[in-house]
């Protein structure tokens, strides 16, 4: 029998079948084929070693409607799963994309930082230079008018001596 099962514990007024190990056969559920839902008697070793095909039905077959519901049901849940699947992948894809730009928005700060640092130096260069630039026009005003005073002061000595 292909597909999935699972095994139940249930009161059963008839005795529980052996399967052809000699073993008590637990009830299964059958989920993944054509009677989903449905209950049978399989072997205890089933899905190990142990190479026993044993298979009994415990329920009666279903109504056609029980099994359609299931199906869809089990659909149904296919498609809830395989959404849950795409949604964890763009999830993570999500979480690297953020990463991604929490890194940049690292670099870029520290760039804007250093940018700054850079200008600030500059504006301090210049103030200095302006500064400079103030004292060396200061010196230079100082200079004309001592010329200029020393000029007037020889035009009045050439003066006085005629």
């Amino acid at each position: 029998m292909q597909g999935s099962s699972s095994i139940s514990s249930s009161s059963v007024d008839a005795p529980t079948p052996r399967c052809h190990c000699g073993v008590k056969s637990p009830i299964r559920t059958a989920w993944k084929c054509d009677y989903p839902g449905k209950r049978f008697y399989g072997c205890s070793g089933y899905r190990t070693s142990r190479k026993c095909l044993f298979f009994q039905w415990y329920d009666p077959e279903p109504p056609a409607r029980y099994s359609d519901i299931i199906r869809r049901l089990l659909e149904t849940n296919k498609g809830i799963r395989s959404e849950n699947t795409e949604l964890k992948k763009t999830r993570q894809e999500l979480l690297d994309e953020l990463h991604s730009l929490q890194q940049s928005v690292h670099e870029t700060r520290a760039d804007l930082e250093a940018a700054i640092a850079a200008s600030t130096a500059m504006e301090d260069n210049m103030l200095a230079s302006v500064a400079t630039t103030r004292r060396r026009g200061v010196l230079i005003m100082v200079l004309i008018s001592v010329i200029i005073f020393v000029d007037l002061i020889v035009l009045a000595l050439c003066f006085q001596s005629n």
